[in-house]
């Protein structure tokens, strides 16, 4: 949340969409939550509205107009779809299309194979790669983000990186996500 005030205020967000629920992806609605009650507004808040006790806490939060996924949504000017992916706790992945270009979110996943072809025909792919190559960890490495991108002909930011490891681009179609300098807001 401190992060994105510096380049957006609040005000111009038409919502917030979360793949699933694990703390890593929702701790800032806490803050976030105190502040749209202090400003007296809301934010949609779009999210998959599975059993498990982080729903409980944001089904506590003021300042949200919370709203369950489905098949397709329309906010603002983008449709968003989303296809559930194999992940520990249930995770989705996102697509936003203005209608004519397409943005593909992994989420939080294994490799699996309705991953491929739900990121079809998407002109960029944010993969979440925070697992080593050849790890059972429940995500995506690098090399999971290079297959892709030269399967499905489409370049990757590779992002939700896993502090701990260093990540070299496998290919030139695999571009490491660094604030300021791979995009912009």
């Amino acid at each position: 949340m401190g992060r994105l005030l510096n380049f957006v205020p609040f005000s111009q967000l038409d919502a917030i969409v979360l793949s699933h629920l694990h703390y890593d992806h929702i701790c800032d609605l806490l803050p976030l939550s105190y502040y749209l009650k202090a400003k007296g507004i809301t934010l949609p808040l779009v999210f998959h509205k599975t059993d498990c006790f982080q729903k409980s806490i944001i089904d506590d939060l003021e300042g949200f107009e919370k709203i369950s996924m489905s098949e397709k949504l329309q906010i603002g000017e983008f449709e968003l779809s989303f296809e559930k992916m194999q992940h520990p706790l249930e995770s989705y992945a996102v697509k936003v299309s203005d209608g004519n270009k397409t943005l593909f979110y992994s989420g939080d996943t294994s490799f699996c194979s309705k991953l491929s072809k739900f990121a079809e025909n998407s002109n960029l792919l944010l993969i979440d790669c925070g697992k080593e190559k050849n790890s059972a960890a429940p995500h995506l490495s690098l090399a999971d983000a290079a297959y892709l991108a030269k399967t499905l002909n489409a370049p990757v930011i590779a992002s939700h990186l896993n502090p701990e490891l260093e990540y070299i681009s496998p290919s030139e179609q695999v571009i490491i996500a660094e604030e300021l300098k791979t995009y912009s807001v």
